[in-house]
């Protein structure tokens, strides 16, 4: 497992989502503790929940959180 993402629960899930729609499973660390007490888990509450994948969906997986972090997943609500 590779650890690929280390955030706020919100922002871990949005991340979950995307991957997951992608045929990417997600393992989730510290998901419930994260919300109900992130400072038990790091240091300060700061980036409580961890993301690993499998090491053969490296490559898809940068890909699609680089694509996220450029703003191509932005929601269109109208």
């Amino acid at each position: 497992m590779i650890e690929i993402f280390r955030g706020s629960h919100i922002e871990a899930i949005n991340i979950k989502n995307l991957l997951e729609n992608n045929d990417i499973p997600v393992f989730t660390v510290n998901e419930y503790m994260s919300s109900i007490q992130p400072w038990s888990v790091s240091a300060g509450g700061n980036a409580p929940v961890i993301l690993n994948i499998r090491e053969e969906d490296l490559e898809s997986t940068k890909k699609i959180i680089d694509d996220y972090n450029t703003g191509k997943y932005d929601l269109d609500i109208k």
